[in-house]
């Protein structure tokens, strides 16, 4: 008769706290959003689109300039001219006209060998966008799998607290039952109420959490951040290490080394500077003169010509000495960036391995202490149903059931992300992401 009270108020429990149905998110599915719709990623592409279209010959200067040019131009003048042989030509409003045009070709030679440095530091900008845009979205998949887990551990705490409240309304129902049949305790009944209340403060308060972490996801993803969903993907740990031989793979390091090259070739751009400029010039021209009246009534040039150009930049103000001297110290600023990231790679590893390591660990022994608590929770329930146990008793057990939860709910979110760095390092974070 007291198991037929109490079971109608367990199934209350278990009904979900909001009917409406929700999306059921892949992890697979909210990374492809990501790279997709997120404004960091799209900022990337954007920049990496511009370093490519940068990256012409023509931007370096190696093709020629070619221009086309025409004129007309009228002038209605009084004239008046005195030849030599003593005739006078006067006429008022004596119309002129001139009509002009050429093709010019303008061709750098030679610059120092500049213009072909200058086409490597271009190809050198499109490799770093290209590395930058790669290493963001490693940096948005890393994002996405923290902020998707964090939404699932809240809402595997939300079911944990609902499986305390189910065990909370057992108890009630138990201590009034036997309170009114006289055997009771009224402390049991009052100390089970204020656990009921006290775990329903913490479902709100998780409730409140889920919410934060589900828009938190979705302003990673670039969509609306009331879109309310559940996720479908369980933390699972795959066996990888930080690896000494996939630095070169490393996008950071990578991307520091590209730097480094960039900064080689504005060096030796710079440099190419204080060498003589030769020009090819080439044009073809047309000019026409008619003369209503005077010594020269018509005058027509056409055809072609061509010549070289030298020009050598002796003294500018030592301007260009001073630009060699900040290029050098951009090189040298870049060079010691990449040994400083090289050698924060090498401290990672280590780090990453050791705690990778006992992640796993914290997390395995977790699971059997949460399997543990669970059987004793179970066992306890029992206990109380057939009056065998204690306020005391099961108070105990739902603790340890909260606690154990709690910390295998944090070990495995914490391992996840150890191994999302892991694999983010190793440069394989993109492949394997589901």
């Amino acid at each position: 008769m007291i198991r037929n009270r109490f079971i109608p108020f367990f199934f209350i429990f278990l009904l979900p706290a909001n009917v409406k149905a929700q999306e059921k998110l892949r992890l697979k599915d909210a990374v492809a959003i990501a790279l997709e719709k997120n404004y960091d990623v799209q900022l990337s592409k954007v920049n990496k689109s511009i370093a490519d279209g940068n990256n012409q010959a023509g931007n370096a200067g190696m093709l020629p300039a070619v221009v086309v040019e025409g004129g007309y131009s009228r002038t209605d003048l009084n004239l008046s001219q005195t030849l030599a042989d003593g005739r006078v030509i006067e006429q008022d409003a004596a119309t002129s006209e001139n009509i002009s045009g050429a093709a010019r070709l303008t061709w750098t030679l030679f610059d120092g060998m500049g213009m072909f440095i200058r086409k490597s530091r271009l190809e050198s900008l499109s490799r770093e966008a290209e590395l930058t845009l790669r290493l963001q979205m490693e940096n948005s998949i890393q994002q996405v799998i923290s902020a998707y887990f964090s939404v699932q551990v809240t809402e595997q705490r939300i079911r944990a607290i609902q499986q305390l409240l189910n065990v909370d309304s057992i108890r009630v129902q138990l201590a009034v039952v036997r309170l009114e049949g006289g055997n009771g305790n009224k402390l049991d009944l009052l100390q089970a109420r204020l656990d009921i209340n006290t775990h329903k403060s913490q479902l709100l308060q998780e409730k409140a959490n889920l919410i934060s972490a589900q828009e938190n996801l979705n302003l990673i993803l670039g969509r609306d951040p009331s879109l309310l969903f559940e996720t479908a993907d369980n933390i699972t740990l795959q066996s990888v290490q930080a690896d000494p031989a996939t630095r070169d793979a490393d996008t950071r390091l990578r991307l520091a080394t590209q730097r480094e090259q960039t900064a080689l070739q504005w060096m030796k751009e710079a440099k190419s500077g204080r060498l003589p400029v030769i020009a090819f010039n080439a044009a073809y021209t047309y000019n026409e003169t008619e003369n209503e009246a005077g010594f020269l009534l018509q005058n027509r040039n056409t055809g072609p010509g061509f010549g070289l150009n030298l020009q050598w930049n002796l003294f500018d103000g030592f301007r260009t000495s001073r630009t060699v001297k900040v290029a050098g110290l951009e090189y040298a600023i870049a060079r010691l960036r990449k040994e400083q990231e090289l050698m924060l790679r090498q401290q990672t590893e280590l780090k990453l391995q050791r705690e990778y390591a006992l992640r796993q660990e914290l997390a395995r022994t977790a699971e059997l202490s949460h399997s543990f608590a669970q059987e004793i929770l179970m066992v306890a329930t029992e206990r109380l149903k057939s009056g065998l146990g204690t306020s005391l008793e099961i108070t105990e057990a739902q603790r340890n059931f909260e606690d154990a939860a709690t910390r295998l709910f944090e070990a495995r979110y914490q391992a996840k992300l150890t191994e999302t760095e892991v694999l983010k390092m190793n440069g394989k974070l993109i492949e394997v992401t589901p």
